[in-house]
């Protein structure tokens, strides 16, 4: 698809967002509840354990979540009441939204089920080194950077609901094409209208410009982990031109640190992965992803490489509505 058509097709969506002809997908409801209950200050920790409670399937993925290898040094629980007192507020949160949000990446086409898998994936796995980042940075919150992560590339999901509202069919090449060139700013459209906080808006807006902010000396912030977090997630760390990473250098994380990253902090990085119910990464290299199949391998545009020039993206999901139920 030509830069033109890019270009209306993002002016169309962000004008149907605006106008309210294209409906957003809603937070789901289990999450939205307890976000509401947490931002109370008049709660009450028997109202928050009573609310994750009332759905079983969350109950048990919250005394999982309390039971993972995180806490591997902690007796297990097995009462939502014990969970909830061991998770905290933010991670009880982050722990509804990963399993309800990622509800809606589903398909009963197997080929996009399969994509929508991949996709969400990644976005699990940004989210867990993105905790192990802000770990390290005394004035962010681990949990909060979590949830960046968690969001970063949502925009996908309202790119895909316009392409159907058209009644589009695109190939893979073409809607890879439409989800780089629109997602972050759809994302930042659909966090809005979750009422998400600005912090994570800025970080699904921004978090593919690595230049963001360049010579700026504000501490980093949470859209500067999930820049760092999404190459090194992609397995592109030993080959990204960190240098001429205007977020690495605000996390005060230099060539070295970046490119040994993984490396260094696998067991924190596998002990939040399991904080959302993943397994440990796949011990793949480069050359690696180099040679994995296309269906296998899930690229972004933000990353840069040696060259210090933006690399192509792979292919992203779409939702099952937009190829085919």
């Amino acid at each position: 698809m030509a830069p033109s058509e890019q270009q209306s097709f993002l002016e169309e969506l962000l004008a149907c967002i605006d106008s309210k002809e294209l409906a957003l997908p809603t937070l789901p409801d289990a999450a939205l509840k307890l976000r509401k209950l947490i931002d109370d200050p008049n709660v009450s920790a028997s109202q928050i354990v009573l609310a994750v409670s009332g759905d079983p399937i969350i109950a048990a993925q919250v005394i999982k979540t309390a039971n993972s290898a995180a806490f591997s040094d902690k007796p297990p629980v097995a009462s939502v009441k014990d969970a909830v007192s061991r998770l905290g507020y933010r991670l009880l949160h982050n722990t509804v939204l990963a399993l309800t949000v990622g509800e809606m990446f589903r398909s009963a086409n197997p080929v996009i089920n399969q994509r929508l898998k991949l996709f969400w994936e990644h976005s699990r796995g940004v989210a867990a080194i993105s905790y192990v980042i802000a770990q390290r940075q005394k004035h962010l919150q681990p949990e909060h950077a979590m949830m960046a992560g968690l969001v970063h590339d949502i925009g996908a999901l309202p790119v895909c609901l316009f392409a159907a509202k058209k009644g589009m069919s695109p190939d893979a090449e073409t809607l890879e094409s439409l989800i780089r060139k629109c997602h972050e700013q759809a994302g930042m459209r659909l966090l809005k209208s979750w009422n998400f906080p600005q912090d994570l808006i800025d970080a699904a807006a921004d978090h593919e410009d690595f230049h963001r902010g360049e010579g700026n000396t504000t501490p980093a912030d949470y859209a500067d982990v999930v820049a760092v977090a999404n190459p090194l997630e992609r397995g592109s760390a030993k080959i990204t031109a960190w240098d001429n990473v205007a977020s690495a250098r605000r996390l005060a994380m230099s060539q070295e640190d970046c490119r040994n990253f993984l490396e260094r902090f696998a067991e924190q990085v596998s002990a939040a992965r399991s904080m959302l119910g993943m397994g440990k990464p796949a011990a793949t290299t480069e050359a690696d992803s180099a040679k994995a199949p296309a269906s296998q391998v899930v690229s972004h545009p933000g990353s840069i490489e040696a060259t210090g020039q933006p690399k192509k993206p792979g292919l992203f999901s779409a939702l099952s509505g937009l190829l085919g139920k």
